[in-house]
């Protein structure tokens, strides 16, 4: 594993902004991410960069998934809700948001769902995968492992996982965090789930997945396995993660570590997710739950999946 696994990197967004909670900022990112614009940027996407028609598709579904890369002219689709979901829960200004996770972009695609049963279609979830560039590293690894006194977790590695006088090194903690798992959390071999967020009106109440959350976590093992790799990583509001460990409890947290607010109010949690031994657990648990969440079965009854679309392409 390279020593340079902890990274820092400057966003080229609002780099030079300094002032992250200028009002006329504000306002101008208000209108980039406001619905009229996102829905028309949903319609452009389906007939220009698709190249379908969504109403011959649909026959009565509500959502369409699809995979937007963060470089890519529509991906203020997805980053519209990551952006103002993160700001409120966060507390922060949508250009510090912007600037935070922007560093990430050229490393970044998005799990979008957008609701296609409106007359304008709604952007109604995202989630971030990251791949691994070592470059940039990963958000996730990189704020756990930060030997910072903000970082919630960092007096339990060193606790947890260094002996009294030894001196910390975050190469060395990322691998102890592993071992003692069991697993070799190969970054190169991993995609970090950033961000995971979904628009107030399509979340899932807690002890309950909802049709967003089964797309989420299906679309990212079908582009982990499209990219070969074998983990997942990720940083986690407690309530989401407990609904899908409901499910056969594909992930798992590390045993030194505890929940801590982390930039919020909310607990959270860092966890991982070998893929593998994951989706064993999961079918061991409910082979029908595993037949939707990992093969995606019936989830076409209600979502306009991307295999289809791309078929259809073909």
């Amino acid at each position: 594993m390279s020593a340079d696994i902890l990274k820092f990197p400057n966003s080229e967004v609002g780099e030079a902004q300094t002032d992250f909670n200028d009002p006329e900022l504000e306002q101008t990112l208000a209108q980039r991410f406001g619905q009229e614009r996102i829905g028309q940027l949903c319609l452009d996407y389906f007939t220009d960069e698709l190249g379908i028609d969504v109403s011959e598709l649909a026959h009565g579904r509500e959502y369409l998934v699809a995979y937007i890369p963060a470089d890519s002219k529509y991906s203020d689709i997805p980053r519209a809700v990551e952006t103002i979901e993160f700001a409120e829960y966060f507390k922060l200004s949508k250009a510090e948001v912007l600037h935070d996770y922007g560093a990430y972009d050229a490393a970044s695609t998005f799990v979008s769902v957008i609701d296609i049963s409106r007359s304008v279609p709604v952007s109604a979830g995202v989630v971030r995968m990251v791949d691994y560039d070592p470059a940039v590293g990963f958000k996730d690894v990189n704020d756990l492992l930060v030997d910072d006194p903000k970082n919630p977790w960092i007096q339990e590695i060193k606790d947890g996982y260094f002996a009294k006088d030894e001196i910390y090194d975050p190469v060395t903690a990322w691998q102890r965090l592993g071992e003692l798992e069991g697993v070799y959390l190969d970054l190169e071999d991993s995609i970090d789930v950033a961000t995971h967020a979904s628009a107030e009106a399509y979340r899932g109440r807690r002890g309950a997945i909802n049709g967003v959350s089964m797309l989420f976590y299906h679309a990212c093992l079908v582009r982990a396995k499209q990219l070969k790799k074998n983990n997942l990583l990720a940083i986690f509001d407690l309530p989401p993660l407990e609904n899908l460990q409901q499910y056969g409890s594909p992930f798992n947290t590390y045993r030194h570590l505890s929940p801590h607010p982390y930039g919020g109010d909310g607990d959270t949690i860092p966890a991982f997710c070998d893929i593998k031994v994951g989706e064993k657990r999961m079918r061991k648990f409910d082979e029908g739950i595993g037949r939707v969440f990992i093969d995606g079965e019936g989830l076409d009854i209600n979502a306009i999946m991307p295999d289809e679309y791309t078929a259809e392409q073909s």
